[in-house]
């Protein structure tokens, strides 16, 4: 690194041009003058992308008037990078990660209870909404028994397709390929994709519940409730994720399991909403 007399960043010079440049040239004349730095309050995640995305073996750490500061090297990157890996997987499986980055054998069990109850309390809330679907829709059940086999089924889609979109979504934001203007193309996007996903599964599922013997209209239940709720799965899991960025939470905080259960739920009502309008219940 080039400094002038006031620390101020002027430029860089390689190692290799250093060495194989003839002794009478200056470093001045040798150095790029275009330097990608970063400001001393820079999150640290960015500062990562940063390095990654330049593929440069460090980068200045630059204060107001060019005065240089620091740097940061690929080994710190390497640090930041692991560190907030652990932090993002905890949070995205529902576990505070305070605390949680030690070795997996050191951490005292009543502290991993502690950091994974908070979670399980409100994923346990969450999921009596699917007790009171299920309630509200007695009398529709009680008159077709065979509503009930499919449950399983279409739930299980729905949590599994609004954790693939969060997932997908939470990775676009934290590389920055997602911003809070793409809001719009991210939703349509997914409600595209899950129209798309819903049909495919809908088809396979008209074929395999018709092979069951079951009635020609249940099977068309069955098929038109996978779309929907391979639609509304995927919408639900890229808004969240964005609406939590735009409010300044953490979207890895909005874990899978949650929005699972949140599908689950809704999922429940699609169904029994699309059977009841069908089969005339």
């Amino acid at each position: 690194y080039v400094l002038g007399p006031q620390q101020q960043l002027l430029g860089i010079v390689p190692l290799h041009t250093v060495v194989t440049a003839p002794s009478e040239r200056r470093l001045t004349d040798l150095m790029v003058r275009e330097v990608v730095t970063i400001p001393p309050t820079t999150d640290q995640e960015e500062a990562a992308r940063l390095v990654a995305r330049y593929d440069i073996m460090a980068v200045p750490v630059v204060a107001e008037g060019g005065r240089m500061l620091g740097i940061i090297t690929v080994d710190d990157v390497i640090d930041v990078l692991v560190s907030e890996g652990t932090e993002d997987v905890l949070r995205f499986g529902g576990v505070s990660d305070d605390g949680m980055d030690q070795p997996y054998f050191t951490i005292p069990i009543p502290q991993v209870v502690r950091k994974r109850i908070v979670w399980l309390l409100l994923l346990f809330l969450a999921g009596t909404l699917t007790g009171s679907v299920l309630s509200f829709f007695e009398n529709e059940l009680e008159r077709m028994v065979m509503l009930s086999v499919f449950i399983p089924l279409l739930i299980g889609t729905g949590g599994n397709t609004g954790a693939q979109t969060v997932s997908t979504v939470i990775r676009g934001l934290a590389l920055g390929e997602i911003r809070a203007r793409d809001t719009g193309r991210v939703v349509l996007r997914e409600l595209l994709s899950g129209l798309l996903l819903g049909t495919l599964l809908g088809c396979v599922a008209l074929a395999w519940t018709l092979l069951w013997g079951n009635t020609l209209a249940l099977s068309a239940v069955v098929a038109l409730t996978i779309v929907a709720i391979c639609v509304w799965a995927n919408v639900i899991g890229s808004l969240v994720p964005l609406i939590a960025r735009r409010v300044g939470i953490d979207p890895a905080t909005v874990s899978a399991p949650l929005i699972t259960t949140l599908v689950d739920a809704t999922g429940l009502a699609i169904y029994l909403m699309i059977a009841k309008a069908m089969l005339g219940l």
